[in-house]
């Protein structure tokens, strides 16, 4: 799309004359919530539906809207988030990067007056302008105070395979990340060594891609998750889902300096994330001699509490942020 088309579409969506959907005065959405699923994974599915279940308990009643490419059951379904009335008094965005995205940008525009809320979100110092458009930011990375990530809220035991069995290995990969700015992923060379690392040890692997749509629903992704014996990856939801559910997880954040995962990883206790200048064959070989040696089972359910500790507290607060009058 052209940028003359890309500013006359945003000039409609906030200048629209008449709209004609309501909704809660508190309404949370998602990058799901956006045109054709707006490349939600399903962490970001757990993230909101964690925190609305929190908000349910506590009694506070609100939204949460979906675009109904995705079909989530239990979410109320816009086709057209534009079309929204402008009474919602607070807009609650949930999980993922805050990014410049036009329609994000869009959307803080047309609902101006009403107060608007970040939770479980990353805040990346190149778009720190869009963070900025919000009143209050619970960030689980990018700021000097951080909160925690929203999608974990139970684990699985972690068991031992059984002697013999050849190991099978999740690749959770998350591509080309262009939010970080030109030339700050080397997804090439990242996902390269952990490919060569499980053919190096005979490992089968399955792909494991945890963005949502027809026929990759979140149900088919957990169990991928469960069926492995250990994951790969360079995605931060493929490192927790995997420690959730109870698999040693070798993580390479891919992001020149670190972005998310390794921070995030390391806050967890977790000590097999690698920054992508510190990841070679050597060293991740010698990690996977030391799993299959023996099997960190003690690691495993350390991190596992620590994940699920701070998420509790991050998803408390965010209901106490949202819950707050202004």
């Amino acid at each position: 799309m052209s940028l003359v088309s890309r500013k006359w579409r945003s000039f409609k969506r906030r200048h629209r004359l008449l709209r004609r959907t309501t909704v809660s005065p508190t309404t949370l959405v998602w990058w799901g919530s956006f045109e054709n699923g707006g490349g939600a994974t399903i962490g970001d599915l757990h993230a909101v539906e964690n925190l609305s279940a929190e908000l349910f308990r506590a009694g506070h009643d609100h939204d949460v809207l979906s675009h109904p490419t995705l079909g989530i059951a239990g979410h109320r379904q816009i086709s057209d988030l534009f079309d929204m009335r402008r009474e919602i008094e607070t807009l609650a965005f949930v999980c993922g990067p805050i990014v410049q995205a036009d329609q994000l940008a869009d959307l803080l525009d047309v609902h101006r007056n009403a107060r608007k809320i970040a939770v479980g979100v990353s805040v990346i110092s190149r778009h720190q302008d869009m963070a900025a458009r919000f009143d209050a930011v619970l960030a689980r990375d990018g700021l000097p105070r951080q909160s925690f990530d929203l999608a974990i809220s139970r684990s699985r035991p972690c068991a031992v395979p059984p002697p013999g069995k050849r190991l099978k290995a999740g690749l959770c990969f998350r591509g080309e990340q262009r939010d970080y700015g030109k030339g700050m992923t080397e997804w090439v060379r990242a996902e390269g060594l952990l490919s060569q690392l499980a053919e190096a040890f005979g490992l089968e692997t399955e792909p494991i891609d945890t963005v949502l749509r027809s026929g990759n629903e979140a149900a088919k992704i957990e169990r991928q998750f469960e069926t492995v014996d250990l994951i790969l990856t360079t995605r931060l939801h493929g490192s927790l889902y995997g420690l959730s559910k109870g698999k040693p997880v070798i993580a390479i954040d891919q992001i020149r300096g670190t972005g998310k995962v390794k921070p995030i990883l390391d806050r967890v206790g977790w000590p097999l994330a690698y920054s992508i200048e510190e990841a070679n064959e050597s060293s991740l070989a010698g990690q996977m001699r030391r799993i299959i040696a023996e099997w960190p089972v003690e690691a495993v359910a350390n991190s596992q509490a620590t994940i699920l500790d701070l998420s509790s507290k991050a998803r408390a607060d965010a209901v106490a942020l949202i819950a707050q009058s202004w």
